[in-house]
């Protein structure tokens, strides 16, 4: 069966191929056309419980949220549940409803028999018995691809859906389908073609255009062959929408619809501390980019109440999530009422909803993936939806005359009023004028090359004939402070005294008044063969930026970058200067001195120190940080009240990886950092280090795990005989 299942897809990948690359579809496309967002653009997935005041407080939620499409999962033992109780109350509901019809996962290897088949009619031709009351269309397939989700083979598909669709004809209704999941367009092209030549094809086609997979909304998904590749395809959202309006324009089919998509809590919490943040603002930028390309009908967000994926947090346990992929089938709302809470992604979708659909797209600003500057009109106003991607930041001046931002309303994601902005980053941001006052845009969106920024901070540019830069502060009176103070044309490297280190780079403390102590650090020396070979990289004070924001990215402590300074058209890398925090504490090079004769370190000892500490580094390292010079001396313990925490400094190294450092594919990358940081440590305090890190990735020390340190010492050990020979 699973070999059958293979070679169905590989003849729906070659028909579709053979299409693709015989069509226009190649080229990549990004929303040109100025055309209606429909009002009812927006949709959610809804499933009650037990208890009956869910119901009502479900339909409130969907008033509050102005949605218009809603869609349920409904299977074979859903009558007289609570399934069958909210349907019936869809009968007064001001818009439009879509009921999923799906056979059980447990029961689906019935309907390659005749009785197996004969139940799913009788089940059929029930629903249509109990509802013909209530107006719904009817969609059949929910995650086809996926055979381990619903047991359903292609083939399966085919009888569940010929019986179907004649039911469905019969009763005046409207067929959807196939649903397919993720990004496998050949898959829809295939069952279409096969739907067709029966003389059965979809009305609606529907799939989820799942884009969770490729972490956020606009990058090129790399799961299309591989990472190099799809720098080659370039498909991201836009070209995936365009891809589907293709298929459905080739079988004339005049609507398409995504039937589930969504952010999960759980998948963002790997890599972020604030995954309902990132959930709130991947559903505006995702929903904004799809209103703007205008392929699609309607877009449905996933669970309406969910621990992961929902709009509202039902407040349950991990454990009691359901072993049935939501996105296949949303049996219930889970937990109780009284605990469930609104997450920020609710009120993301309020404001989007509230905004866009029912608006005229008018124009695309940029034609890179990294920026989206987005144009609308509704009501005589003018709607710009700006951001980047994840970690970029862009001058917001270099697009709008300062006069017109004046003039702007200017809401967050969430619909909050915004004072002033300098920067557009990843939080989306909504401009708004009077029709009268339309902006001119000053230039293509762009993004600043190789900067990396943390998008909870603020930030203000630079702008000097000589120098580019950016400050990291609160406010304008503090980046002006920090500016007048540490502008590098009156900045001078101190003496070899007066400095903390003076050799490749000079590191030294400058005391602002009203701000306090910061670090500046400057290079000194670049050998020309590293001239040469970082010609196209970021320069060093840079890589120590971004190297920073990276790790205040990923939830992880370091000091404040504070500002960043490079001379315009510096051939010798040499002038730019990277400014920090002055972080008070101390270095594990004092640890391990302290550690040589005593036991206890200002209260704490070597257990409470070092396996916090694994902690630490793993959380690092499950976050896709790999930090590359994790010395003794680059990572500082903060104590404070009793307690202690831990911060890195020096990280000009940093690689940031998109997802978290496989424990066995990277683990080579995690040991580099471990020897380093545990090299002037005896055997007791890395055993203790290395025990806590391994039980956090569910793993057993072993004597060959210490190998590396073994020979990482014998290392050490021959570089400094050999720096001792070369003295002598």
């Amino acid at each position: 069966m699973k070999n059958r299942e293979i070679s169905k897809n590989l003849i729906y990948l070659s028909k579709f191929l053979y299409f693709y690359f015989f069509s226009s579809i190649s080229n990549k496309e990004l929303p040109s056309r100025p055309h209606l967002v429909p009002s009812d653009f927006v949709g959610i997935n809804i499933a009650s419980n037990d208890n009956e005041e869910t119901d009502e407080y479900i339909f409130n939620k969907i008033q509050e949220l102005s949605i218009k499409n809603l869609r349920i999962y409904f299977s074979y033992k859903d009558f007289n549940t609570h399934k069958q109780r909210i349907i019936n109350k869809c009968k007064n509901f001001n818009g439009k409803l879509i009921v999923n019809l799906s056979v059980p996962p447990e029961e689906a290897h019935l309907i390659s028999t005749e009785s197996g088949l004969l139940v799913w009619k009788n089940f059929i031709t029930k629903f249509f018995n109990e509802f013909r009351h209530i107006p719904f269309d009817i969609e059949i397939g929910s995650t086809i691809n996926r055979k381990s989700w619903t047991n359903l083979p292609y083939k399966s598909f085919f009888r569940i859906w010929s019986v179907a669709y004649h039911i469905v004809k019969l009763n005046n209704r409207r067929i959807i389908g196939p649903n397919i999941t993720d990004f496998e367009p050949h898959v829809n092209f295939g069952i279409l073609a096969k739907l067709k030549n029966k003389h059965q094809l979809t009305d609606t086609q529907s799939n989820n255009l799942f884009a969770e997979r490729t972490i956020e909304p606009e990058p090129f998904d790399h799961r299309v062959l591989s990472r190099f590749f799809s720098k080659i395809l370039k498909i991201d959202l836009y070209k995936k929408s365009s891809i589907y309006k293709f298929i459905s324009n080739k079988y004339e089919i005049k609507k398409i619809i995504s039937s589930n998509a969504f952010w999960s809590i759980k998948r963002i919490g790997r890599l972020r501390d604030n995954p309902q943040d990132y959930q709130a603002k991947y559903l505006t930028r995702y929903f904004t980019m799809l209103a703007a390309k205008g392929d699609f009908d309607q877009i449905f967000w996933g669970p309406l109440i969910c621990q992961r994926e929902g709009l509202i947090n039902d407040n349950t346990d991990e454990s009691e999530y359901p072993e049935l992929e939501q996105v296949t089938f949303y049996n219930q709302a889970k937990g109780y009422l009284s605990s469930y809470s609104h997450r920020p992604s609710f009120y993301a979708c309020k404001f989007f909803n509230s905004l866009i659909p029912g608006s005229t797209f008018i124009k695309n600003y940029s034609s890179i993936p990294e920026i989206q500057i987005l144009e609308f009109e509704k009501n005589d106003r003018v709607i710009h939806v700006i951001w980047t991607m994840n970690s970029h930041i862009s001058d917001i001046f270099d697009f709008y005359l300062p006069t017109s931002i004046d003039r702007a309303e200017i809401k967050n994601y969430l619909g909050n009023n915004i004072e002033s902005i300098q920067s557009i980053t990843e939080n989306p941001y909504f401009l708004i004028w009077h029709v009268q006052d339309r902006p001119t845009i000053i230039q293509k969106g762009k993004v600043i090359s190789d900067l990396v920024v943390d998008p909870k901070l603020n930030y203000f540019h630079l702008h000097d004939p000589q120098w580019t830069g950016i400050i990291q502060a609160d406010d304008k009176n503090t980046s002006d402070l920090i500016r007048n103070h540490c502008h590098p044309s009156i900045l001078s490297v101190p003496d070899q005294v007066s400095s903390l280190r003076k050799s490749r780079n000079a590191v030294w403390v400058k005391n602002i008044p009203g701000y306090g102590k910061v670090v500046i650090k400057k290079p000194l020396k670049i050998y020309a063969h590293k001239i040469f070979l970082n010609r196209n990289k970021p320069n060093k004070s840079m890589r120590s930026w971004n190297g920073a924001m990276s790790l205040l990215n990923k939830g992880l402590n370091t000091a404040d970058p504070i500002a960043l300074f490079s001379l315009k058209n510096d051939k010798s890398q040499l002038e730019n200067y990277y400014i920090s925090r002055y972080v008070e504490g101390f270095t594990f090079n004092d640890l391990a001195q302290h550690f040589f004769n005593q036991n206890i370190f200002h209260g704490f000892s070597k257990r409470e120190i070092f396996e916090q500490c694994a902690t630490f580094i793993n959380k690092m390292h499950s976050r896709g940080i790999y930090f590359r010079d994790l010395s003794a001396g680059n990572i500082i313990i903060i104590i404070s009240n009793r307690s202690f925490d831990f911060s890195l400094i020096d990280t000009g190294r940093i690689k940031d990886f998109d997802n978290r450092l496989s424990f066995q594919a990277k683990k080579t990358l995690r040991f580099a950092d471990m020897v380093r940081l545990l090299n002037k440590f005896d055997w007791e305090v890395r055993n203790i280090f290395l025990k806590k890190y391994f039980q956090l990735n569910n793993r057993k020390l072993s004597i060959f795990n210490k190998f590396t340190f073994l020979k990482y010492d014998l290392h050490v050990s021959f570089t400094r005989f050999r720096k001792t020979l070369y003295k002598k």
